[in-house]
């Protein structure tokens, strides 16, 4: 049995997404803020690394607001627009679980699974709001990620810098589903606008996965 999916879940991850970008942000302008402050005092605040510093911490500021303002607009999400309410795609998702195409389980305890294929979308369970539908699909090719992480050391700044990118790369790795103690590959659409779209596949059952899309949307297109 799996967790059923609701309205509240959506708005949950939304929030807990647009939370956990807020909280980057502010630890990425208060290390771009106290280095601003210091080289302002030291160095003066006419030096180039003074202002390059300042117009960054002015940039966290508006991608602060940014976020805070995607926060209130949530219900207003894309995938909201296009394909219905929140109740209604949770209603497609729990229906879908009962007969899957494919269905992978999520490592990650607070999601109900990793990747959900159905003859109608595919889902991550971790980010729903990445339902889409295989209509508006156009081409899909397989990828690969890399899980390896990268620390600089010497340079406080550099180093508080890669653990935060480290960190955004995990984040978007459990968005997926994926964590690196499992094999997962990605699959990897483009839609009818360009735009790719990945969702995590275990590592063995590609194969079968991308036999099963060739049987159910033969209008995708297979890019190797």
């Amino acid at each position: 049995m799996y967790p059923e999916i609701t309205e509240k879940t959506f708005y949950k991850q939304l929030a807990g997404s647009t939370a956990g970008a807020v909280t980057a942000t502010l630890i990425l302008g208060a290390i771009i803020g106290f280095s601003a402050v210091f080289c302002g005092t030291q160095m003066g605040w006419g030096n180039l690394l003074s202002i390059i510093l300042l117009v960054l911490l002015g940039l966290c500021g508006l991608l602060l607001i940014w976020f805070i303002i995607k926060a209130v607009r949530m219900k207003n999400h894309r995938v909201f627009r296009i394909y219905g309410s929140a109740a209604q795609l949770a209603a497609k998702i729990n229906e879908g679980m009962k007969n899957p195409c494919y269905f992978a389980r999520s490592f990650i305890g607070s999601a109900p699974f990793a990747t959900l294929m159905t003859d109608e979308f595919i889902v991550s369970g971790v980010e729903l709001v990445s339902y889409m539908e295989l209509n508006d699909f156009r081409k899909v090719h397989t990828g690969q990620f890399n899980t390896v992480h990268t620390y600089y050391v010497g340079d406080p700044l550099m180093a508080a810098g890669s653990v935060a990118a480290n960190r955004i790369g995990d984040r978007y790795l459990e968005s997926k589903g994926i964590n690196s103690q499992t094999k997962f590959d990605l699959l990897i659409f483009e839609d009818v606008n360009g735009k790719e779209h990945s969702y995590g596949v275990q590592h063995q059952d590609m194969e079968r996965v991308l036999g099963i899309l060739e049987q159910i949307a033969p209008h995708i297109q297979f890019v190797p």
